[in-house]
């Protein structure tokens, strides 16, 4: 049965995948062949899970209306496809409303072009020498309002609904249109039902599934050419941090000294507190920095969490200004040396001060980044000695004799706390999430993982007991990060998700899609548990439990699993 429901849902035959066949894609004459000459394009609804091949035309039955279901407040979404053998003029989309074709729905729907960005086959973590195959993936969703198709392409269409709070439950009719730039001519038109469910999603800062994407500020002064922390940096960082508490994101990334990872990133990571050694030896620390930017995030709806990193950075050097010396001075030390508690016991007090009087102090944590045990031990040692009830952050390996004191750990893809360890834990009121990165093939979010794989993640947390989802990087742009995915150190994708502009990706619409799967996975569960539905609760556990193992195969991709999950949702909802 589920294979059945599974095939319906899916309404497409299988689909032409995008292959690694050099740097740029061939065109295949034949896959044209059915592709009439004399029109500019053909329009056709396509599946979410696929990445379709730039320079081929898909294998997929042509498909002008499709039905979605969603609940107010709920971000849904949908894939279209044009396909042109000559080419075409520029082409620009509208979202059409349900009571009147020639009204405009954009404040509820966005129809928006995807390009398309390079990726290889490097696999795993160490250096990219750039020497594998590449080829294009579309993922980026675009903010440009006009594309021209070129001759013998496709080009994806990335359609969003946010459903609105106070909408009536019931089918609205949508059109995505397709016109001519110019002329602004109707040349194509597709039709979606939107089902409204007669209930309410809880707003992003209110999920209770934890989110935490490191957040790079420094990219985007960099990309954008301006001064760091600048009055127009903190503008232009706006729209970035909307984007990301969208997603439900609870933390604010914060960094007390110059670099705390090394290479590991292609834009450094600058200090948001100036820490200066006067002539007279005492130490003098300017928040102002670090003030305007938590106030910003606050400001942007992420304000549950501050995690400053690092007191274990991963090279052990320190850089503060010398009044004496007029320069910056970078002190090499390790967590055993009577210089680094000379360094960081009177940091720890002023800081502690200053955030308890900004009000912060409860929210904020110290945070390390894949330390061993013993310089972990001796962190914490002194963090506690100087400030009794300063809390500390963790993403590592499973360090057993720290589980009862991080407050917040998150342990490696597929690493896994026990129910004891959990329970313990949570009976703190400590957190307990997961993370990918380089090393995990799949599920993760690189710029080659199947679509759904994003959408898989928080429901892997949720069947694993963890209370969120935690990635190193968010924004870490390339050189060039509209072109070019790679980067020297790790799997293409993996230093950033979303694109200047801000642009919206396709991993991270499905990454949201995911969390608020979880979002109503709880709900439903929660009132199936009131009401003394056992066969409810029994049916959103088994189906959660095909998440356990976090090992998608052939016979159970990520996109059979959520896609299964999300009809179970639909279907419990409508009761």
């Amino acid at each position: 049965m589920r294979k059945i429901l599974l095939a319906l849902m899916a309404f497409l035959a299988i689909p032409a995948m995008a292959q690694p066949l050099g740097e740029v894609e061939p065109t295949d004459p034949a896959s044209w062949a059915t592709v009439p000459a004399n029109k500019p394009f053909v329009l056709s609804w396509a599946s979410r899970d696929v990445h379709y091949a730039q320079s081929s035309v898909p294998r997929i039955i042509p498909t002008t209306e499709i039905s979605l279901t969603g609940w107010r407040g709920e971000t849904v979404s949908a894939l279209a496809l044009l396909s042109s053998r000559s080419g075409s003029q520029p082409l620009r989309l509208e979202m059409l409303s349900a009571d009147a074709t020639t009204r405009q729905a954009d404040s509820v729907a966005t129809a928006r072009f995807v390009r398309y960005v390079l990726c290889d086959e490097k696999r795993g973590c160490g250096d990219n020498l750039m020497n594998t195959p590449t080829y294009l993936v579309p993922d980026i969703i675009d903010v440009d309002t006009a594309w021209a198709l070129a001759p013998m392409t496709t080009r994806p269409v990335w359609v969003s609904i946010q459903v609105p709070r106070n909408a009536q439950a019931g089918a609205n009719k949508l059109y995505l249109a397709v016109r001519d730039a110019q002329s602004h001519q109707e040349l194509g038109r597709l039709a979606l039902t939107l089902n409204v469910v007669d209930r309410t999603l809880h707003r992003p800062c209110d999920y209770r599934f934890h989110v935490d994407f490191w957040q790079q500020p420094y990219s985007v002064s960099r990309y954008d050419g301006l001064k760091r922390w600048s009055p127009q940096h903190f503008e232009r960082l706006k729209p970035y941090l909307q984007l990301l508490a969208r997603g439900g994101q609870k933390v604010v990334t914060a960094i007390l000294f110059y670099e705390p990872w090394g290479v590991q990133s292609n834009d450094k990571f600058d200090a948001m507190i100036k820490t200066t050694r006067r002539k007279n030896g005492k130490w003098r620390y300017d928040y102002s920095v670090f003030d305007r930017y938590v106030a910003l995030c606050d400001s942007c709806g992420i304000n549950q969490q501050i995690n400053c990193y690092s007191m274990i950075p991963w090279d052990m050097t320190f850089t503060y200004y010398d009044e004496a010396l007029k320069r910056d001075v970078a002190l090499k030390t390790g967590t055993s040396d009577s210089a680094y508690r000379a360094l960081w016991t009177p940091f720890l007090k002023s800081f502690a001060q200053h955030l308890k009087k900004k009000g912060w102090f409860h929210k904020t944590r110290i945070a390390m980044d894949e330390r061993g045990l013993d310089d972990m031990m001796r962190a914490y040692n002194l963090l506690h000695e100087v400030v009794p009830d300063f809390r500390m952050a963790l993403a590592g390996v499973p360090h057993k004799e720290l589980f009862d004191v991080i407050t917040d750990y998150s342990l490696g893809y597929p690493e896994r706390f026990t129910k004891e360890q959990l329970a313990s834990r949570r009976s703190k009121g400590m957190l307990s999430t997961t993370y990918t990165c380089c090393p995990d093939l799949t599920p993760n979010i690189e710029t080659y993982n199947d679509p759904a794989d994003a959408a898989y993640l928080p429901l892997y947390c949720q069947a694993n007991g963890f209370e969120g989802y935690l990635h190193w990087s968010w924004m870490n742009w390339t050189d060039q990060p509209l072109q070019d995915s790679r980067f020297k150190l790790f799997p293409a994708g993996d230093t950033y998700l979303i694109y200047p502009g801000p642009r919206s990706s396709v991993r991270w619409e499905r990454f949201i899609e995911g969390v608020q799967q979880v979002e109503k996975y709880r709900i439903l569960r929660e009132e199936c548990q009131r009401e003394g539905n056992a066969d409810g609760v029994k049916k959103l556990d088994d189906a959660l439990r095909s998440f356990q193992s976090g090992k998608p195969n052939y016979h159970n991709t990520t996109a059979q699993s959520v896609n299964y999950f999300e009809y179970l949702l639909n279907e419990m909802s409508a009761k």
